[in-house]
């Protein structure tokens, strides 16, 4: 993430630098360990061993069935089919070893010292928040955790009226046989009413590996450059609600302060999401988080008044005619809201978008494939 105008957040990124006494860290940690004493549990530790050990085995699998490979291939035609078979073989050993070492090394920049929790209070304190280590479940982030099994860390709440959740978050999806683990950073804000389920995938947002992604005839394309920056994804019918909600200033906004995040809006919440950690020691994470998070509470306010006039069979007997949206360099023209009367809800066609499988959804299944076919063709040649 690239760091812009830092000073305009007024953040205080000291105490994630300076240099402090040890003595101070282990009388602040002999407190903090009794106030959470989950920080003390081994079962980082063994995790991160038990990924480690198997990512080295995995490693070591792999350079073996990669020798025995090339001398079964050197050797007579009558064993090609059989070095064939073992690179197959070899290149799960390999996707296992880059798939284990990969969670470990996510898990190790996770994994609580001292020193660090000691600097993540302190900067906590010094910027109006609250600090908690985790990990924890992250039920209470409702559309998140229904997902799939989520755990947050090191989660940071602003002492404010509005709810906003700093955290760093693995979610594991699908079942046992068939699990995909996911890291990443997330803002979470509570937004004053439900709004209609809309997405804002960030061309530079980095997650080139995720499981689901939006159906593309879900895109809504906007004018001026806003596409160059982002994809707009909304449920069919809902397209003037987007522009409603997404007018040129919002836009603007985005594009100005909100980068390598992407952005969610579903029931109530409002996600920023992010393949990488929000909650570290880098400065320039958090200034670039909190520029992000004060772009988006610039509009939620406003999108508050919003109310969907669709009946419960997603019959709309009022529609509002609302101005197209144009380039974000334009001057903000006053969009009316499509209802505003009638309780906070919405229509069951705009509560969630159609999803479709993501290219690490893809890729796994043309790995899975292209082994039963290496495998099978390997057989045949034997």
């Amino acid at each position: 993430m690239n760091t812009r105008d830092e000073t305009r957040t007024g953040l205080r990124t000291d105490a994630l630098t300076t240099e402090t006494k040890r003595r101070q860290v282990r009388r602040f940690y002999r407190a903090f360990a009794e106030q959470h004493p989950r920080v003390k549990q081994p079962a980082m530790t063994v995790r991160l061993v038990m990924l480690y050990i198997g990512g080295a085995a995995a490693s070591l699998g792999a350079l073996a069935m990669a020798l025995g490979a090339l001398a079964e291939l050197a050797g007579q035609a009558s064993d090609a089919g059989e070095g064939v078979g073992m690179l197959a073989i070899c290149g799960l050993f390999v996707v296992a070893a880059f798939t284990l070492l990969r969670a470990g090394s996510r898990l190790a920049a996770r994994h609580g010292t001292a020193m660090r929790h000691y600097r993540f209070a302190r900067f906590a304190a010094d910027n109006g928040m609250t600090y908690e280590p985790g990990p924890m479940k992250g039920s209470h982030v409702a559309p998140l955790a229904a997902r799939g099994k989520l755990t947050l860390t090191r989660l940071m709440r602003p002492t404010s009226e509005r709810s906003i959740e700093f955290a760093n978050y693995e979610l594991e999806i699908g079942a046992k046989r068939d699990r995909a683990l996911q890291f990443g950073g997330v803002c979470a804000l509570r937004l004053p009413a439900p709004l209609p389920h809309i997405v804002l995938r960030a061309q530079a947002g980095g997650r080139s590996l995720a499981t689901t992604t939006p159906h593309r005839a879900q895109a809504l394309s906007l004018e001026g450059d806003f596409d160059e920056h982002f994809t707009l994804y909304c449920p069919e019918g809902y397209e003037q609600d987007a522009l409603y909600l997404f007018t040129p200033d919002v836009m603007a906004e985005l594009i100005d302060r909100v980068h390598g995040f992407d952005v969610e809006i579903v029931d109530d919440w409002l996600f920023l999401e992010s393949s990488r950690d929000v909650v570290t020691l880098d400065p320039g994470t958090w200034h670039n988080v909190v520029a992000a998070t004060t772009a988006v509470t610039a509009a939620i306010d406003r999108w508050g008044r919003w109310r969907d006039s669709r009946d419960e069979s997603g019959a709309s007997p009022r529609r509002a005619t609302l101005p197209a949206a144009g380039a974000h360099d334009q001057p903000a023209r006053r969009h009316q809201a499509p209802s505003l009367a009638g309780e906070p809800r919405v229509a069951p066609g705009g509560r969630r978008l159609r999803m479709t499988a993501g290219s690490g959804a893809v890729l796994s299944t043309i790995l899975v494939v292209t082994y039963v076919v290496v495998v099978a063709i390997a057989n045949n040649a034997g």
